[in-house]
């Protein structure tokens, strides 16, 4: 091959280079309920496509609305179904790690509601306050691999409906079988799944409902200058199972600043999948640990002062649309 013959591949390949754009990471589909979907690419961290579906049965009425987008590479495959009033509400993510894996398919609708019974579980939500009444009812769960499960929210350690969220019914969700818990001194998040008839039933959980165990922990939410300053990251009396100190950072992705969190919690609480599902949906390079022993999350660079926690609020965990980032955890 000749000088210029080489010389010409060159240009031909540097031309190439320069007026293809270089995409860096991954690429799902973004779309409400299947309109307007347009390709996304994703921001670093978030390393999974989702296909996010709720499904409403009354009757003989169903709806189903289906989303879609990026989430972050702790996100798993999940489903939730629970009773609220006459109505059958059905959540489902599946999660995938290709370019466009997400994409709907041409003709396809998701799969119809099985008729099909395994487990039988209690089922209310406070959605209709039919939890805090005692109005359980009985739900089928569709799937050999749902729970019955319970998962409370509670933005604070007294009772507000405003603050509050308890969910019962079937699912297949990260840490079943089993329990998961974490608590700051405002703000408690639970999660338990369980294999027999109506385990689930019962009062409704709050955080007085387990006793100190004895351990103490450092508790705040926020950054260095406000939620997390020293002068606001007091010990608090970890309860019941909580028996671990948690810290968890990430980048504020709309802030553009860190952000910490600091509570008791249990060891099953502290994989990188509750935590990001729960108070760090928007966050990047979320880093999550866990210690045993009192304080042993206690901040660097400074010595906080026991007493009262001035702030304390996290994102709420699952169920509903908004605990899902669409439906549940983006």
């Amino acid at each position: 091959m000749g000088l210029p013959r080489r010389r010409q591949l060159l240009l031909l390949l540097l031309l190439a280079t320069t007026c293809v754009p270089a995409s860096q990471g991954l690429q799902c589909m973004q779309c409400e309920s299947n309109q307007n979907c347009m390709v996304k690419e994703c921001a670093p961290g978030q390393d999974l496509c989702r296909t996010t579906v709720l499904r409403e049965w009354q009757d003989n009425d169903e709806l189903e609305v289906v989303t879609r987008g990026c989430a972050h590479s702790e996100k798993t495959n999940r489903t939730m179904s629970y009773r609220m009033g006459s109505m059958i509400i059905s959540l489902t993510e599946t999660v995938c790690a290709t370019n466009l894996c997400n994409r709907p398919r041409p003709g396809a609708r998701g799969r119809t509601f099985s008729w099909g019974r395994y487990l039988e579980c209690a089922s209310c939500t406070s959605l209709d306050q039919s939890c805090e009444r005692g109005r359980e009812q009985s739900l089928q769960c569709r799937s050999p691999a749902e729970h019955c499960i319970e998962v409370v929210t509670l933005q604070n350690t007294g009772r507000s409906l405003k603050d509050e969220d308890y969910t019962r019914g079937c699912g297949s969700l990260p840490g079943c079988p089993g329990i998961a818990g974490f608590h700051s001194n405002q703000t408690f998040h639970f999660l338990k799944c369980c294999n027999s008839s109506h385990c689930n039933g019962g009062p409704v959980l709050d955080l007085q409902s387990f006793k100190p165990n004895g351990f103490q922990c450092y508790s705040c939410e926020g950054n260095n200058t406000l939620g997390c300053s020293y002068e606001e990251t007091p010990l608090i009396n970890c309860r019941g199972p909580m028996n671990q100190c948690l810290e968890a950072t990430g980048l504020d992705v709309l802030g553009n600043r860190s952000y910490t969190v600091r509570g008791c919690a249990t060891a099953s609480w502290c994989q990188g999948s509750h935590m990001a599902d729960s108070f760090l949906q928007n966050h990047l390079n979320v880093s999550v640990s866990c210690c045993e022993g009192s304080g042993c999350n206690r901040p660097t660079g400074g010595a906080p002062r026991p007493g009262p926690a001035h702030l304390g609020l996290i994102v709420s965990l699952f169920l509903t649309f908004r605990l899902w980032g669409v439906l549940l955890w983006t």
